[in-house]
């Protein structure tokens, strides 16, 4: 970089420099922590007093990989991941789509306004909006009752949890997804569809043929970065939902990681090993998906 470039351009670098001190200190620095995984990690001792783990330094993973417990929890995390990828990737596409279609501005600002305000409001908070509907006391089973039927134990079973589970991400931030492919969608040249309409095109052959492929970009990169947390289920929603009744398939990666290494006893090796066998799990996935998003569109993945 030529000196001159750094002189021109310094209030911007200068505005960049927090940023780059908050990643250095909270995402690089403790990178140095995952020997953990590779040693007998004593906390009297320290990182580098503690001795190395048995099996050349590989015995937590060897521990949990051959720990049936450790399995079971991995494939509730991915059977999670899948629903969540399934429903809640393309929610915010088609969300988009429509918001596109609605003509008046300010009716349009109003809807959005209301479909994203639930990001900014706290998993608990939802859940405590949810349990008033499914509680056992709930708003659906007071309407059950009225109509002779049942009360249904909504938030403690198996049969319900996961479409329970899915269906709060999905309200929580679906429109909030749907704001990047707006912008995306803003751009697009109004001469295309004036033209489309000069052709008799319908309005679903505007969209396949015109919106579509102009986010196909955002939408490559969009499932590329959602790919690479797919095992990175919820921690917080997963830690307010979960009860004894449902942990056998709530369970997930990292709030078991969490019960390992925070409320275990001295369990911080085998918990470091397993958050890191997950991270090279989601890179590897991240990797693989960038590569098959670059086969079917070259503009398309993250580089």
């Amino acid at each position: 970089m030529k000196w001159s470039k750094l002189r021109q351009f310094w209030p911007l670098y200068l505005m960049f420099v927090p940023v780059a001190a908050f990643f250095i200190i909270f995402h690089y620095k403790p990178l140095f922590g995952i020997i953990i995984a590779f040693k007998e990690y004593n906390f009297a001792q320290g990182i580098w007093g503690s001795s190395w783990a048995s099996d050349n330094g590989f015995r937590h993973f060897i521990r949990f990989i051959s720990n049936g417990e450790f399995w079971r929890i991995f494939w509730n995390t991915v059977i999670l991941a899948a629903f969540r990828i399934l429903v809640t990737f393309p929610a915010p596409v088609i969300l988009a789509l429509m918001f596109n279609e609605v003509k008046s501005q300010n009716y349009k600002k109003i809807l959005q306004t209301f479909s994203y305000l639930p990001h900014f409001v706290s998993f608990v908070i939802v859940y405590a909006i949810f349990y008033s509907f499914f509680a056992l006391d709930g708003f659906i089973n007071n309407i059950r009752i009225l109509f002779g039927l049942d009360k249904i134990l909504w938030l403690g079973s198996t049969k319900y949890y996961r479409g329970i589970f899915v269906g709060m991400g999905l309200w929580k931030e679906i429109g909030w997804g749907a704001i990047i492919y707006l912008a995306a969608i803003s751009r697009v040249n109004p001469d295309l569809y004036e033209a489309a309409d000069i052709d008799g095109a319908s309005k679903f052959m505007k969209m396949w043929h015109i919106t579509l492929p102009a986010i196909r970009p955002i939408v490559s990169i969009s499932f590329v970065r959602t790919m690479g947390s797919i095992l990175d289920v919820s921690f917080e929603q997963t830690l307010i939902m979960n009860n004894n009744m449902v942990s056998s398939i709530a369970d997930v990666l990292s709030y078991y990681i969490y019960k390992i290494g925070i409320l275990g006893i001295n369990q911080y090796s085998y918990a470091t090993a397993m958050g890191l066998f997950n991270s090279l799990l989601a890179l590897g996935i991240v990797i693989l998906t960038n590569f098959g998003a670059k086969k079917i569109d070259e503009d398309g993945g993250l580089w």
